[in-house]
Formats: C-alpha cells, structure tokens, sequence
C-alpha cells in the first residue's frame, strides 16, 4: 500500500468519523461543538499516529507529534466533559508521559535501544510526577482529601524521599561492582612468587620474564659462608 493510499483511507475515516458525530448530535440533540470539540485535536493526532504506524521505520517519528496532539486533545475532552478545568495545574505533566511513548515505539520499531530506554525513562518518572502533582493538588491545595488531604503531602514527601534513597542505593552498588573492573586488557604476568604482577600486553610479558630471570640467582651456584 502506497502513501496515496494511506492519505485516502485516512481522509475516508476522518470523514465517516465526522459524519456519526454530526448524526449523533441530530439523535440525542447536544451541541457537538460545545461538547466534543476536542475531537478536532485528537483527529489529526490520530492521524499522525496512523502514518507513523503504517509507514516504514524512517516515518515513526511521527509518533512524537501523535502522541503529543493526541494526548492534549483526550486532556481536554476529559476537562470539557468533567468541567475539571484546573487540572491543568498537573495535568502537563503528563506531556513527559507522551513523548516518552512516542520515543518508546520509534525505539522498538527502528531498533534503537537508546530513544527506547530513554522513552521508558520519561514514562516512569513523568508518570511519578503527575500522580504526586494529582495527590498535591487536589488532596492539600484544592481541598478536597478531608481528613486524608492533611497527611497527603508528608506522606509524598515521605515517599519521593525514600524512592531517591532506593535509587541512590542501586546506583551505588552498580558503580562498585563497576571498580573491580580490570583497567587493562591482555595476558597477566605472574613473578617468580607466584602473584599476579597486573594485567599488560604479551611484549611487555615477555621483557618482564627475561629480566626476572636474569635477576634471579642461579641454584646450581655454591652459597657463600
């Protein structure tokens, strides 16, 4: 399937799309752009996502723009329906959330393990941000915990610092484990005593033998008294 063919079937379900919504407003007698206005963002963030998904790997950066139209677009349905307006003070957060997707599927789909690693990064800890943002806002700031919203932000804190603790600890044993690495690559030379010398190249193996031996004394030669 060519790329006119994908730009003609998504220009046919764009306009099926916009067809039922039109229909559905007539039947149930709503206002279709007072209420499902954001339809407008989320449809050509669909259809970024579509070619992402249907072209060759060099297109799947598409999906950054996708992700990014789309998820704005699903925020503002959910505040234009709800009426939960000030959910924009955390809600951007999520924006980490979907770029990190986006770079999580160019990654699986180019095969670049570092946009992958990097996408899952930004999920995990863009997702960690919005649910304390959410905790923060609405339990303590907006009021609306009760008893609970009063606990709410020592137990985040609490939390955040406990998961720094934890990573700090990971990290640490990473790096030590990363010390006892060897800083040099090649044969290991072992003296006359039998303890490894460190590790060099076979040349530097041999001159270090030679001279060994020549300072070594002969056994065979009578000890003075």
């Amino acid at each position: 399937m060519n790329q006119q063919d994908n730009g003609s079937r998504v220009a046919a379900l764009v306009l099926i799309g916009l067809g039922v919504l039109f229909l559905l407003a007539q039947v149930f007698n709503f206002s279709i752009f007072g209420t499902l206005w954001p339809f407008f963002v989320i449809i050509p963030g669909a259809a970024f996502l579509y070619f992402a998904g249907q072209g060759d790997k060099n297109q799947s950066g598409l999906a950054i723009p996708g992700a990014i139209i789309t998820g704005t677009g699903v925020i503002l349905l959910y505040q234009n329906v709800t009426g939960h307006w000030e959910s924009w003070a955390y809600a951007w957060l999520l924006y980490p959330v979907f770029l990190g997707m986006a770079l999580q599927y160019m990654g699986r789909r180019s095969g670049d393990q570092g946009a992958y690693q990097s996408g899952r990064g930004l999920v995990r800890w863009g997702g960690i941000a919005f649910i304390a943002g959410a905790v923060l806002f609405e339990l303590v700031i907006f009021g609306r915990g009760g008893f609970l919203g009063s606990f709410a932000l020592p137990l985040l804190l609490i939390g955040v610092g406990v998961l720094l603790l934890l990573r700090r600890e990971t990290g640490g044993k990473g790096k030590a484990k990363n010390d006892d690495a060897p800083l040099f690559t090649g044969a290991r030379v072992v003296g006359a005593a039998g303890k490894s010398n460190g590790v060099i190249n076979p040349d530097l193996e041999r001159k270090i033998s030679e001279a060994l031996a020549e300072d070594e004394p002969d056994s065979d030669e009578p000890k003075n008294v």
